[in-house]
């Protein structure tokens, strides 16, 4: 998961976040770019998993956050990370997939994710609560 990876709004590109493993936990730096008007939050999605990683602060012209988190909190694979407004919270429905019948929900699928939930693979669409 090392690397450097970008942070979204919505569909747009707003920042980087970098991440280094050291032992048992990821370091992840963020910064990006926000205008600061609402106080707002990164998440970060991999392998199933999800994890609020803090509000970002003012530096200079952007906004930042540092954050150490135990590796086994997070699958594998891509992490993904995403910049909501603080008090947005974040429900996931998840949609089992089965080969032979047709998927409903394609119009849905720009931040879904794919995972295994009680032996069932399915799609979990993130939706936006208050």
């Amino acid at each position: 998961m090392d690397g450097t990876y970008d942070v979204f709004w919505g569909s747009e590109v707003i920042g980087q976040a970098r991440v280094e493993r050291r032992g048992l936990y990821y370091h992840f730096d963020c910064r990006c770019k926000l205008t600061g008007e609402v106080i707002c939050r990164v998440t970060v999605s991999c392998g199933g998993h999800h994890e609020n990683l803090g509000i970002l602060i003012p530096a200079g012209d952007d906004f930042v956050l540092s954050r150490k988190l135990a590796a086994k909190r997070l699958g594998i694979g891509k992490p993904e990370f995403r910049v909501l407004p603080r008090h947005q919270k974040t429900k996931v429905t998840f949609i089992p997939v089965y080969p032979d019948e047709p998927f409903r929900y394609l119009n849905r699928l720009q931040n879904a994710f794919m995972e295994v939930r009680n032996g069932q693979r399915g799609v979990s669409i993130p939706e936006m609560e208050g």
